[in-house]
């Protein structure tokens, strides 16, 4: 294994309200759905074999390029093409692939490449977080392979918009706001779908209100994985990746888990009897439209760049604001026609000043260029 890697990392970013991202993200499923899969035989005819051809064209010659996240699971449902370079430049490869730098930690770009939109995260060393990243193209095909052999593979491609749409609409979908990214999601579909006695046998596009049942009966101490579910876990919700190292996918606050397994049992209320996927994400509402309880702070900032700084290190900032009580982050950004973006946090209507007040101090500190509305 190389020393350092690079590592291209979908996230669940775009929402109801923001219309334009979101016929953007439309527009690149329609390029990836129609030519991800243009010849299952072939897999060189891809769009995401293309952009590691891109890649590996301009890598270090000793790097080892490989393909990770929904590009190689839901590849007719991606927004973007995930790729892992290790043992490269990161700036070096940025530049020569003509990629926007994020500064994260670890580092992030982005941009196009064939046509479709890529996002890059760079690790170096040989720590727990570079392990764990370098284990992303082994975790994506683990997971594919559990549904193919399983032969739920088609259940879960029908289902997977569905969810995605779920996690959009109320705000649960990303890892730098407190939650978990699409990859955790998938897993959190794909396990049930091939361990579960009753989603092992549930018919193609009826897959999403048992998805939604069974997910209302998890509780804090669950471990999810293609082992089995379980409880008595130390942690609040464990999702078990794949691959080795063990980790968890989740990472989640005993708070957030708190606020995951409630949103799952109001989606079962809200879902009724519903017995299809499309029929029962339907009667999903916004979140915007179905607030928490408390007072919401919108932080706002004007560029991606400032978006990727904030995205890096907002979890801290979450973490001290659970300090004040039960607090809900609106795991989505809210991003605009030119170019800004904002953050919802919901938090005890007692405590808004103090949280005000933290989140400027916060900001200050981490010297970012974003401010309280």
């Amino acid at each position: 294994m190389f020393s350092s890697a690079m590592l291209v990392k979908h996230s669940f970013e775009p929402v109801v309200g923001c219309g334009w991202k979101v016929e953007t993200s439309y527009a690149i499923n329609a390029t990836l759905g129609a030519s991800m899969t243009e010849s299952p035989h072939d897999p060189a005819s891809t769009v995401a074999a293309r952009v590691l051809a891109r890649v590996r064209a301009v890598a270090d010659p000793g790097a080892v390029v490989e393909a990770y996240g929904s590009s190689v699971y839901a590849p007719a449902h991606a927004n973007d093409v995930d790729v892992l370079v290790s043992g490269d430049d990161p700036a070096r490869l940025a530049a020569a692939l003509g990629l926007t730098p994020i500064p994260t930690l670890p580092p992030r770009m982005h941009g196009m490449l064939e046509g479709v939109q890529v996002d890059v995260t760079v690790v170096t060393g040989d720590g727990d977080l570079a392990r764990r990243m370098r284990a992303g193209p082994r975790d994506a095909a683990l997971l594919a392979a559990h549904l193919r052999d399983h032969g739920r593979d088609e259940v879960f491609q029908a289902a997977w918009p569905h969810v995605r749409r779920f996690v959009r609409a109320r705000a649960l979908g990303h890892n730098g706001l407190g939650w978990f990214g699409s990859f955790g999601w998938a897993l959190l579909l794909a396990v049930p779908l091939v361990t579960d006695p009753e989603l092992r046998v549930v018919p193609l596009g009826a897959a999403v209100p048992a998805w939604l049942r069974w997910m209302s009966r998890l509780a804090l101490g669950a471990r999810v994985g293609f082992e089995g579910t379980r409880g008595g876990e130390p942690e609040p919700f464990y999702i078990s990746a794949p691959a080795p190292p063990a980790r968890d996918v989740a990472r989640l606050t005993k708070r957030a888990a708190v606020v995951l397994f409630a949103e799952a049992r109001s989606a079962v209320r809200a879902i009724g009897d519903a017995a299809t996927d499309a029929d029962a994400i339907d009667r999903i509402v916004d979140l915007a439209d179905d607030p928490p309880a408390g007072t919401t702070l919108i932080i706002a900032g004007d560029d991606d760049h400032t978006r990727g700084r904030y995205d890096g290190v907002a979890r801290g900032l979450l973490r001290d604001l659970e300090a004040l009580g039960a607090i809900r982050s609106w795991g989505r950004f809210e991003l605009t026609g030119d170019g800004g973006w904002r953050h919802r946090i919901t938090v005890p209507a007692h405590r808004t000043q103090s949280a005000r007040e933290l989140v400027e101090n916060w900001l200050a500190l981490t010297m970012i260029d974003a401010a309280l509305e």
